[in-house]
């Protein structure tokens, strides 16, 4: 990614491992739509979690012209499973990527349309 990504660890360490999933995934995004101009990331552990539960909360934020602002927030699957943070992280990147995918045909034009129905013809003998 040709911008610099600013990431917020809250309630939680910052690991050179998640650090380099989260660099991966967002140059990733390139392929998508390549006028990305800010990447914000949030990683967010609940704090009445923290000891046991792993509720993981993960915003992304990118700025793409002109003007628009795309945001996902994501959040760990049912309390008590655990759901690893590298998932929720790979998660929302996912559904990033399939925002930025949809934008960037609604850009283009290549939005789909719906069937022009034909007016009826009534025979007037």
């Amino acid at each position: 990614m040709r911008v610099p990504i600013e990431i917020t660890y809250r309630n939680v360490s910052k690991r050179d491992d998640i650090e380099q999933l989260i660099h991966d995934k967002a140059e990733k995004l390139n392929d998508f739509h390549d006028g990305i101009v800010s990447c914000r990331i949030s990683i967010e552990l609940d704090q009445e979690s923290k000891k046991s539960l792993n509720l993981y909360h993960i915003r992304i934020g990118l700025r793409v012209p002109p003007g628009k602002e795309l945001v996902v927030h994501q959040k760990s699957g049912e309390p008590g499973t655990g759901e690893a943070l590298r998932t929720v992280i790979t998660e929302a990147f996912k559904t990033m990527g399939r925002q930025l995918k949809k934008l960037k045909q609604k850009q283009r034009g290549h939005v789909k349309s719906r069937a022009e129905i034909p007016e009826p013809v009534m025979d007037m003998e």
